[in-house]
């Protein structure tokens, strides 16, 4: 029951997180999440929210696979999100109303490590 909500939670984080995708690639961001350039440094904490969010929640919704030598430092999970993330901020470039930025990158690999260390403690307690 606690993993199928975990996967369900999952599943409805990455529609939502498409979605943001999909309105930023189209140029309309500004429309939904114009308040974030009134905070300092908004896009950033921005990043490490929503990937910390969606590193969180797909972590707890996959079982971690047997421990080995990778995986004791970066789960599986986080590493295809790892790579999904970096493809879709290299395309960046490619899409005019887009900017491809180190430091949103940067912010998407703090956001995954946070992620990825709260899902290993919150699994202890919520999966006993």
């Amino acid at each position: 029951m606690k993993r199928t909500l975990a996967s369900m939670t999952a599943v409805a984080f990455i529609a939502f997180f498409i979605t943001i995708i999909v309105i930023a690639d189209r140029g309309e961001g500004n429309q939904w999440w114009a308040f974030i350039e009134r905070i300092p440094y908004g896009d950033k904490v921005g990043h490490v929210g929503l990937i910390g969010t969606l590193s969180l929640l797909c972590n707890l919704a996959i079982q971690p696979r047997q421990s080995t030598r990778l995986t004791r430092f970066i789960t599986l999970t986080t590493l295809v999100l790892l790579v999904l993330l970096s493809l879709e901020e290299i395309a960046q470039a490619f899409i005019p109303a887009r900017t491809c930025d180190l430091f949103d990158w940067l912010a998407d690999l703090a956001g995954l490590a946070l992620g990825q260390f709260s899902a290993t403690k919150l699994r202890r307690w919520i999966f006993r």
